[in-house]
């Protein structure tokens, strides 16, 4: 196909779909119209289109992405030069949305801080996390910024989520519609 003439194609899609194309695209270090163009090529676009809660939608995009496989570990300096999946503003609502969810379930537990973050920690034990950034954030002394998000993901799943989940034993919505509205499209062009 190289030297031909290409012509445009405007299709709609699943907005989930085409997050996941972006973040695949980027993944593979190649255009959103190269990345698309070879999947067309190969013919493995599949599509599935029974996925109804946040959630699944959630856990869908982390195993399309397979993340942590496809990825070498990424050093904080080359991760400055690589574009956030998250914006800012996105990454931080998701921290605030976190901090909420945990101050609720540690009110209606009726622990203490000390007591809540004890309890946490065993949850985070079982996750790829960073326990002290969690707490910070959890506890409203640091906003998380879209870069240490994408960092998250790109070396594994969120931690933070992952095991607020298994310590409310909640499948968490507000804090995955919270992940989702993170995303900053325009970066996974």
């Amino acid at each position: 196909m190289k030297g031909e003439d290409k012509s445009q194609l405007n299709i709609k899609i699943d907005p989930q779909l085409l997050l996941t194309l972006k973040a695949k695209a980027i993944k593979s270090g190649k255009t959103l119209t190269a990345f698309v163009t070879e999947l067309l090529e190969q013919g493995s676009i599949q599509v599935n289109n029974e996925i109804d809660s946040l959630e699944q939608r959630l856990l869908r995009i982390e195993k399309l992405l397979n993340i942590k496989k496809d990825l070498p570990s990424v050093k904080e300096k080359d991760l400055k030069q690589i574009n956030s999946i998250f914006s800012n503003n996105g990454a931080k609502k998701y921290g605030e949305v976190a901090k909420e969810l945990f101050d609720l379930h540690r009110k209606k537990k009726k622990l203490s801080m000390k007591d809540a973050f004890a309890e946490l920690s065993i949850c985070l034990a079982n996750y790829e996390s960073q326990p002290e950034l969690v707490f910070e954030i959890l506890s409203g002394k640091h906003e998380l910024t879209g870069l240490e998000m994408t960092d998250a993901y790109r070396n594994g799943s969120c931690g933070m989520r992952s095991a607020l989940s298994e310590w409310t034993k909640s499948s968490l919505e507000p804090l995955n519609d919270a992940f989702l509205k993170a995303v900053d499209a325009k970066n996974l062009v």
